[in-house]
């Protein structure tokens, strides 16, 4: 009986077990990929294939769950009949929950201007670092690489520069809720999400330093379930974008020749070939830049492992980047390893630990050893025959160029190591307390070395440095979290909290010279001769801070949102130390509205936001509130003495203040399919900190105040589509816009002339001022004018029955008369222009001459002719990503634009603002300059013997200003993923293989390397040689175990 029980149960059971089959489409009727459909509350599963269908086993009336990536989830009995299941768009799975300043929040809640950029994009772009992937990302930052160079950091300015200081204009970066001074150690492998806050509603709760905006970085973290490893390498071939024209022999002797073209035989004799000092033959023709540049590259490579159960969740990584420069000598290794684990061991409490580590090394170069190579005479030899490099060649500067790289040393290297430790107790289903401490050690290194070979003489020297820095930091939060929904309707959530952070840095410098040997650039008393500028250098700084945020909804229909923020920094002064920060917003989403109901099928989602709120910016000197004390240059009896530093304290400096006014709308369309958000702000900063130069009878140079005001006020448009989705393929496009004027209120001063940049209060930071070129005069006598000087004369020369100009025996020109500009024969007095004194004549520029106050014109070209030239800050930026799928393949590519505004070409005025045999101009100059009477040109002459002034070669005129405008292919790339059912039962769980390139094209009109620069907030716009921006072609592939 036992045995026919057993028997009847089993055929029951098996009785209750079903093959369930199916199909999973969408809204449009096209059946969906990859759908997950799993048995509820077991881990039997599958996904759906190609077609959309789907089998699976399971007992008869079991629930099933069809879940997919930004579809709501939908559940189903089985029944053992073929089930037709269709998915829905759920426009907000992705973005439910937002991370914020101390906490997340549901995104309908958000008032404040804030873009999501997840990891997704980080990996389509292939950077070599999170900064290169983020341009054009967000609407409202700009990010400019401030060299080409391995391991160069980048410049970023959200929403314009609020301040005067170049170093105070870059946002907070907060890595997994710690604030950190850069985000240089972080590989974009281990980002999951980057949250930019733009406005003051979102930034305010950072207070002290957010007036530049914040950046959050949120890290992967382990997911539940078996050990992941994910696999990743990818090489890459480095050319140089751009190479620039320059001179060649016969140039070269052209150029030397200018002075002497109508002397055939001193013309021929330049011509001819020359030796050097020890009589070898100038018989080469280098091209120095091909000479410099190779074919550099990267190898990126990480490895990284997850998994864990339902307490215990860990994430570990590490990654490391080796980067050979397009410039010899050049490059770069980073490694990094990131360690995340997520602990909770009882329900309510968890303990969250982050580990990181990074090591990164150096190798520069001198960025102006392109510059110095390209003046150099190109047949000057390199190598002796037995291949041995010649010594420095001081004669006008001409340095051997790869001498310059292969015998000088500029290693840099840091440590890193952060920690951090944080506690989440869970009180209540609405009360939360989140606590964390954090320390972080910095160790930076840099060793310099010069031979003596590149002195070029028989007792030269070698010098060298080594400089170390040790930097400490700690930092600990508290804040308690509520959030609870009153009567269902009414959503109220509120945070509290404190925090302090505690740094101290250590430096120390040693300098030297004669070492006694070449190859061992270690500084000590053992390897060194002479031992000099010993020095040690240290500070230490402190923060406080009480914050805290109230959110109120009603139906997720009205928010309003209140932050405040107090802090206190031991930068400032006794007086002004602590500052408080407030910020107020709100939101409408008016498609919840009844009146909009009309609109549902179409407008899935709309919201309008404005918000006002006032933030701080700290970056000053740690001890500029206060007097210090240095030791002095004078001796008595031997003895030194201590005296106060050149700069005198202000006990009244005070925060940065910006305060910012924003207004955005948020649209979503179709579910999602399309989504649209547009923002316009203002932000005004007072209290501007800069040097106020005080006078020689106060004993001191200068004094830190808080002196000036600037304003900037922009645009800023995003719209996502995905125009095309089948079961096949799929199109996703986002198009950024924004544009960011900005304007100068106020100085506390008079306006002023820094260099070539003009100052000036109801003026636009980086506005260039110089010297207007209208042309060259033809001859000496081109240089006649009008006597009220606002007409310029043309001369009219004898000619001979052939036509010929006659020229008289002082060697110019026989003149016959001066015409008018109308053509009518001039009959006055012939006033003449002079350049700092001197009478210009053929050859020199004809500069503008400007107006003076009274409206009245000299005769007399100096610095009072100086005018504004143009800006520097371009008009507007945009931004076009797409990603297209077919199948197992995706396409993604990036454009990038920059619109308007002026480069300094710094480099061209260089070249040619010299002459004569010991400097090389640029081809362009040498064929086009002015070589005789009577040319016709726009360059000024060749030869500086030949100029009757100097042409203010060494100022800025607009002949060295050119168009920055650029539209840029920033990346590319192709992709495969092996589809899964291939894998089978290997170890395999996904494999992908990629080929990828960036910074590819870009159309400008720039002669330069490259129109994008960084610069100094008011002096930006100058290229002065910096490392050449490079293009890369690389493949990868990835895998998963």
């Amino acid at each position: 009986s036992l045995v026919l029980l057993a028997l009847v149960l089993s055929i029951n059971l098996m009785a209750q077990t079903i093959t369930q089959t199916g199909v999973v489409v969408d809204q449009n009727n096209e059946p969906m990929i990859g759908v997950t459909v799993q048995t509820k509350g077991t881990a039997t599963g599958g996904i759906t294939d190609l077609d959309g269908n789907f089998t699976i086993k399971c007992n008869k009336g079991a629930t099933l769950v069809f879940s997919f990536m930004g579809y709501k989830t939908v559940e189903h009995k089985a029944s053992g009949q073929r089930m037709k299941i269709e998915m829905a768009e759920d426009a907000q799975t992705l973005d439910e929950v937002v991370i914020v300043g101390f906490g997340s929040m549901n995104k309908k809640h958000i008032t404040g201007s804030m873009t999501s950029v997840d990891s997704k994009i980080l990996e389509e772009k292939n950077s070599v670092n999170v900064f290169d992937a983020l341009q054009g990302a967000a609407p409202g930052m700009q990010i400019v690489s401030n060299s080409g160079a391995p391991g160069s950091s980048s410049f970023v300015s959200i929403r314009g520069a609020s301040t005067f200081s170049d170093e105070g204009v870059s946002p907070l970066y907060v890595v997994d809720g710690v604030v950190v001074d850069n985000i240089d150690d972080i590989s974009a492998n281990d980002i999951k999400q980057i949250d930019v806050m733009k406005d003051a509603a979102s930034s305010a709760i950072y207070g002290a330093r957010s007036a530049n905006g914040v950046i959050l970085i949120t890290t992967k973290s382990g997911e539940s379930g078996k050990p992941r490893v994910d696999a990743r390498y990818q090489h890459s071939f480095y050319t140089v974008a751009r190479k620039l024209p320059q001179v060649n022999a016969f140039e070269s002797r052209l150029s030397m020749a200018a002075s002497d073209l109508n002397n055939p035989s001193k013309t021929l004799e330049k011509f001819s070939a020359r030796t050097d000092s020890v009589g070898m033959q100038y018989s080469t023709n280098y091209y120095y830049q091909d000479l410099l540049f190779r074919t550099g590259g990267r190898d990126d490579a990480s490895v990284q492992i997850s998994g864990g159960s339902k307490g215990f969740k860990y994430r570990a990584s590490l990654n490391y980047i080796g980067e050979k420069g397009v410039i010899l000598e050049s490059g770069n290794d980073k490694y990094t390893a990131n360690v995340n684990v997520d602990y909770e061991p009882w329900k309510n409490i968890k303990f969250t630990t982050r580990v990181r580590l990074s090591y990164n090394k150096t190798n520069n170069i001198k960025e102006t050893v392109l510059q110095d190579a390209m003046r150099r005479d190109p047949d000057m030899i390199i190598w002796y025959p037995d291949g041995e490099l010649i010594p420095y060649y001081s004669s006008g500067g001409r340095r051997n160029p790869i001498a310059e790289l292969k015998q000088k040393l500029d290693e840099r290297s840091t440590y890193r190591g952060n920690f951090y430790q944080g506690i989440t107790w869970t009180f209540t289903p609405w009360l939360r307390l989140d606590a964390d401490i954090s320390a972080d050690y910095t160790s930076n290194r840099n060793l310099t070395f010069s031979s003596k070979y590149l002195e070029g003489s028989d007792n030269g020297k070698n010098t060298g440095a080594d400089k170390s820095q040790q930097t400490w930091k700690y930092a600990g939060e508290a804040y308690l979290n509520f959030n609870k929904t009153i009567a269902k309707d009414h959503s109220l959530s509120a945070m509290v909290g404190s925090s302090f952070e505690v740094s101290n840095q250590l430096a120390y410098n040693i300098a030297g010279s004669f070492f006694l040997s070449e190859d061992i650039h270690y500084m000590n008393l053992a390897t060194v001769k002479d031992v000099k500028n010993i020095n040690t250098t240290g500070w230490d700084e402190a923060m406080v801070g009480v914050f805290g945020r109230v959110v109120y909804s009603w139906k997720s229909r009205y928010t309003v949102t209140g932050n405040l923020r107090f802090d206190g920094s031991s930068r400032f002064g006794k007086n002004n130390r602590w500052g408080s920060f407030p910020s107020v917003s709100a939101a409408w989403r008016i498609s919840d509205e009844p009146f909009m109901r009309w609109a549902n099928n179409i407008l899935t989602d709309a919201k309008i936001r404005a918000s006002y709120g006032i933030t701080g910016n700290d970056k000053i000197g740690r001890y500029e509130s206060q007097t210090v004390y240095t030791a002095g240059s004078q001796y008595y009896n031997s003895v030194g003495g201590i005296v106060p530093a050149s700069k005198y304290g202000n006990p009244d400096l005070k925060w940065e203040q910006t305060k910012q006014t924003n207004i955005g709308v948020d649209l979503s369309f179709l579910n999602g399919r399309i989504m649209f958000v547009a923002d316009y702000y203002i932000k005004k900063t007072s209290d501007l900190l800069s040097d106020y130069n005080l006078p020689s009878t106060t004993g001191y140079d200068k004094m830190r105040v808080n002196l000036a005001s600037i304003e900037n006020k922009g645009v800023e448009l995003s719209l996502t589509a995905t125009p095309v989705r089948t079961r096949d393929f799929s199109w996703s496009t986002t198009v950024n816009w924004w544009k960011n004027d900005n304007k100068i209120l106020d100085l506390a001063r008079e306006d002023y002339i820094n260099s070539a940049w003009l100052i000036a209060a109801g003026k636009p930071a980086g506005l260039f001022y110089g010297y207007k070129n209208l042309g060259v005069y033809e001859y000496d006598a081109s240089n006649a004018w009008t006597q009220d000087y606002k007409n310029r004369l043309t001369p009219v020369f004898k000619r001979d029955d052939e036509g010929n100009v006659v020229i008289g025996l002082n060697g110019q020109p026989t003149l016959e008369k001066y015409l008018n500009p109308d053509g009518t024969e001039y009959t006055g007095k012939i006033a003449q222009m002079k350049v700092n004194g001197v009478i210009a004549g053929g050859g020199d520029v004809i500069w503008y001459n400007k107006p003076n106050e009274n409206g009245e014109l000299d005769d007399v070209i100096n610095s009072n002719d100086q005018t504004e030239l143009g800006k520097a800050n371009p008009d507007w930026f945009g931004s076009w990503g797409n990603t297209l799928t077919y199948k197992d393949f995706s396409l993604s590519f990036n454009f990038y634009v920059s619109w308007g505004g002026q480069v300094w070409n710094d480099l061209k005025r260089y070249y040619c603002s010299w002459g004569g045999n010991t400097h090389k101009q640029t081809p362009e100059y040498i064929m086009q300059g002015w070589k005789y009477p009577g040319e016709i040109t726009s360059w000024y002459a060749l030869n500086s013997k030949q100029r009757k002034t100097n042409n203010h070669s060494m100022s800025l005129s607009d002949q060295f200003l050119e168009d920055a405008t650029f539209i840029r292919l920033q990346s590319v790339r192709l992709s495969y993923s092996v589809d899964p059912k291939f894998l089978g039962k290997t170890p395999l769980r996904s494999v992908q293989a990629y080929i990828y390139g960036n910074n590819l094209l870009t159309w400008t009109n720039y002669t330069g390397y490259d129109p994008e620069l960084s610069g100094g907030v008011l002096t930006p716009g100058k290229d002065s040689s910096k490392y050449p921006r490079k293009r890369e072609f690389g493949f990868g592939f990835n895998i998963g175990f």
